[in-house]
């Protein structure tokens, strides 16, 4: 199955940092994940072009008979996304909410094992909102995960990464760039997240071995108890 998605993804997808992402979770889910069935929510919806990786996603629920859910507070990429879907996977086991994420997380009725947190678009001259926002999002689903299951954030950058960034005014590309150079240990929308994990005893367990500079990285985590 996971394999199976994993092959489904790489014909669909030609972005190479996306790819290298689903091998990555791919791995980690074959050495960690314990679940017969795939029970997915994603926020910040999946509707094509370079930010795709809900596809795998869906996939990997499609061939476990189990259930992908997408939120996004844009109804406008809530209406492309199920055009994006319907072309590509089809809608069967997918449901798709037009929401505010956090408010969709505490009120979701489930217990979701694979949860995949992009929403709120990172701004790394501004990454504060985004990165509570991501804390918030986590906050409101983690208990709500079964031992085992298994949370991904999208969207950050070690420390001694550089990006050359786009520049925006009022919310505007300019098309000029500027480049960021990451000083903190981690910035992006999951830094909160595994600060949170690294310096307190709880729940969660940061997984994989991916965390190093140089390019945009998903922060996994894993409940044990």
């Amino acid at each position: 199955m996971i394999n199976e998605a994993l092959d489904f993804y790489r014909d669909k997808v030609t972005a190479p940092e996306r790819v290298a992402q689903a091998e990555l979770l791919d791995k980690i889910l074959r050495e960690e994940f314990r679940f017969d069935k795939i029970e997915c929510i994603e926020t910040g919806c999946t509707y094509g072009n370079y930010d795709n990786f809900g596809l795998y996603l869906a996939k990997l629920c499609q061939l476990s008979d189990g259930k992908f859910s997408t939120v996004d507070i844009n109804i406008q990429s809530i209406a492309k996304s199920m055009q994006f879907f319907n072309e590509n996977i089809g809608e069967t086991g997918i449901e798709f909410a037009a929401a505010d994420s956090v408010d969709y997380l505490t009120n979701y009725q489930g217990s979701p094992n694979l949860v995949h947190l992009d929403s709120y678009d990172l701004d790394m001259t501004n990454p504060v909102a985004s990165m509570l926002h991501g804390f918030l999002e986590f906050m409101a689903i983690k208990d709500k995960m079964p031992v085992g299951g298994i949370c991904i954030i999208d969207d950050n950058y070690m420390k001694d990464t550089w990006i050359e960034w786009l520049q925006t005014v009022d919310g505007k590309l300019t098309g000029l760039q500027q480049q960021i150079n990451v000083t903190y240990e981690m910035v992006g929308k999951g830094a909160l997240v595994y600060h949170w994990v690294k310096q307190r005893e709880t729940e969660w367990q940061i997984i994989g071995d991916h965390y190093q500079p140089g390019s945009n990285i998903k922060v996994m985590l894993k409940k044990i108890r």
